[in-house]
């Protein structure tokens, strides 16, 4: 009869550890709008993986690939997975008994001093004793705590797997911003070359009107200053360059003064992609910080309802199998065999001085915490990605305005030039002309620029590239 129980509870407690614990992930439905404010249309995203290729940039995609490739914090993220899969397996492992084995030996002698001593007339007993066995012990898992467990470690696993996205995601993003930025600086390096070319020629010209008398010294003097202003430009979009430019090899992992960006003189900024933002309810499981939010708040679920169990007994189970004996050579005899089968433990908290009940209360708290947390992520995140595509909106209107306002000044640089010429007015208006024509032609390139890295940012709110465009390998 003892048999039977032991059996039907060890059978019944494997059926209860083996049973699947199911973590609802967080809903906060009454915040999700149907549509973006400032989505042009409703369908759905297909940014590819490597969004970064949207650009059309060789250069761009190699720093990004080495970088993703060579980063710390690519092999970080790696390590993060193998720890949360071993956590799991480390749960996992509790659902089994668990089993030792142990060999010994002991020498002992009573002392004839003793009660004992007295009864064996003064004399004592003393020889060697051998032990071989092996001892089980099972935590029955009646209340599904290591389910509970497992489940929590699976959500630890998804965390993680979301922490790897959020790290190329991330770190392709600051490759993108940074290049771009150094791209800027180098148009502007050869715009401000071009700049300072015309004013020294200007003030070569000048000097010579200047020596025969035709103009007064105050015009010579204003074109030698745009012409120092022109050179204080240049040294500040080299070294707009050079920060850029130590920035990426920091990224890519390479010594700063074994690195370099290939400088192409004639580059221009990429034209701004068009990107959809899909509808605002699969943010939830593209954008990675949220899925690890989510994620995390189910492992929290787990270690409540584990916290909530800890009221219920404990039941486990106990035996050993074994040997033991005087003579090394009789050890393994069937007579020296020696075995027992439980007792089965059952262990119930009475008083604990509320312990129990502040854990409970404790992990319930992390809970609500983690749910309240998560609330204002998904918050944020709609509100990043309207905030991006208004910019992509604003940078695409603003470029015509621009454009329009760069063909205007140039149109007043050459009347103002051509009015020099004749006398009619003095150099004053020339360099003032050409101020606002240098202004209008950076303010072009800076809108280009401020509309490419609003396209990133679109990008980096929806969760970065979501459709995989990498070919399946053969086979």
């Amino acid at each position: 009869m003892l048999k039977k129980t032991l059996s039907c509870t060890a059978l019944a407690a494997l059926l209860a550890g083996c049973a699947h614990v199911s973590l609802p992930a967080p809903q906060h439905d009454e915040v999700l709008p149907a549509s973006y404010k400032h989505a042009t249309a409703q369908s759905q995203n297909d940014v590819p993986r490597q969004w970064w290729q949207l650009y059309h940039d060789d250069t761009l995609n190699r720093l990004v690939d080495a970088t993703l490739r060579d980063n710390p914090y690519t092999r970080v993220a790696h390590l993060r997975m193998i720890a949360a899969e071993a956590q799991k397996q480390q749960a996992n492992a509790n659902r089994l008994p668990q089993l030792g084995a142990a060999a010994g030996f002991s020498n002992a002698r009573t002392s004839t001093n003793t009660a004992l001593g007295e009864i064996l007339g003064y004399r004592t007993i003393s020889g060697d004793k051998y032990t071989l066995g092996f001892d089980a012990a099972w935590q029955l898992d009646v209340w599904n705590r290591v389910g509970y467990a497992v489940a929590a470690a699976d959500a630890g696993i998804e965390a993680e797997r979301a922490y790897a996205r959020m790290v190329e995601q991330t770190l392709s993003w600051e490759v993108a911003i940074t290049y771009w930025q150094y791209r800027l600086a180098e148009a502007e390096l050869a715009l401000f070359r071009r700049i300072r070319q015309q004013r020294a020629e200007a003030e070569s010209v000048l000097a010579g009107r200047h020596a025969a008398g035709l103009i007064s010294e105050l015009d010579l003097a204003r074109a030698r200053l745009a012409l120092r202003n022109a050179d204080v430009d240049i040294e500040g979009a080299k070294e707009r360059m050079s920060h850029a430019e130590h920035e990426l090899a920091t990224l890519a992992v390479k010594p700063v003064a074994q690195f370099s960006v290939p400088q192409q003189a004639a580059y221009r900024l990429p034209e701004i992609p068009a990107i959809s933002p899909g509808l605002p309810a699969a943010i939830l499981q593209r954008r990675p910080d949220l899925a690890q939010s989510a994620q995390n708040i189910r492992a929290l679920l787990a270690q409540k309802e584990i916290a909530d169990s800890a009221f219920y007994p404990s039941i486990s189970l106990t035996g050993n199998f074994g040997f033991a004996s005087l003579d090394l050579r009789n050890l393994t005899n069937g007579d020296s065999r020696q075995f027992s089968l439980g007792p089965v433990a059952i262990s119930l908290p009475i008083l604990d001085g509320g312990r129990i009940r502040a854990s409970q209360t404790v992990a319930d708290a992390r809970y609500q915490e983690a749910v309240n947390v998560h609330k204002v992520q998904l918050l944020i995140a709609l509100r990043e990605v309207d905030d991006a595509l208004s910019e992509v909106e604003a940078s695409r209107n603003q470029d015509a305005l621009l454009q329009a306002a760069l063909l205007s000044a140039r149109r007043v640089a050459l009347l103002a030039k051509a009015r020099y010429d004749k006398g009619a007015v003095n150099y004053l208006e020339v360099a003032e002309a050409e101020r606002e024509l240098s202004n209008a032609e950076l303010n072009v390139r800076s809108n280009h620029l401020k509309g490419l890295l609003a396209s990133t940012q679109l990008i980096y709110a929806l969760g970065g590239g979501w459709q995989d465009t990498t070919p399946a390998a053969a086979g």
